[in-house]
This record gives structure tokens, sequence and C-alpha cells, in this order.
């Protein structure tokens, strides 16, 4: 069985969020979990190019966007990734700056 395929949406308010769980509990074959006040993590048991975009419209219409889409994990491990390489390019810095 493939990986959980999941789509992260980021709105510019809590309302603007909840209409949209409104409209995806209207679809079949859809879990979310509310991150926090305006991330959204939208998963799919598979891939599915058309429910998707249907997700990816209520994003838009309720005035949010889809910040991330791939296997459920793939994005907390990306923004590790990139929180380590920040932390080593500042220690890096840092000890240019003391000698």
């Amino acid at each position: 069985m493939g990986k959980v395929w999941e789509i992260r949406g980021l709105f510019g308010n809590e309302f603007a969020m909840e209409a949209t769980i409104e409209e995806l509990r209207k679809l079949k074959g859809l879990d979310w979990v509310v991150l926090d006040r305006r991330n959204l993590s939208v998963r799919l048991a598979k891939r599915d190019e058309d429910t998707e975009e249907v997700v990816k419209r209520a994003f838009e219409i309720h005035h949010g966007f889809a910040e991330h889409e791939g296997p459920l994990g793939e994005y907390d491990r990306q923004k590790e990734e990139e929180r380590k390489k920040k932390m080593r390019k500042e220690e890096k810095d840092k000890g240019k700056a003391s000698h």
C-alpha cells in the first residue's frame, strides 16, 4: 500500500480554516488534522489528483493556500533539515566572528 498523501493548508485566520473544514466534511475518504490556529493537514489514503485539486480549490475559495503536498511526514522532515542547516551555518558564522 502507498503512503498516506498529505496536503497542508495555511489560512489567514481561524474562520477561513473552519469554513474550509465544513466544505471538506462533504467529501468522503478525507481525514484532516488541525495543526494550529491557521494550519490544516488534509490526509488522503492514497494519492488522487482529482481529490487533490478539490482540496486545493477549497483552500483557495476560503482565502488559504496549499503550503505543501507530499507523503505524510515529508514536510516535517524538510523543515527539520532546513532548521539544522540554518543552525550549522549560524555556528560556522559565529566561529568566524570570534576569531
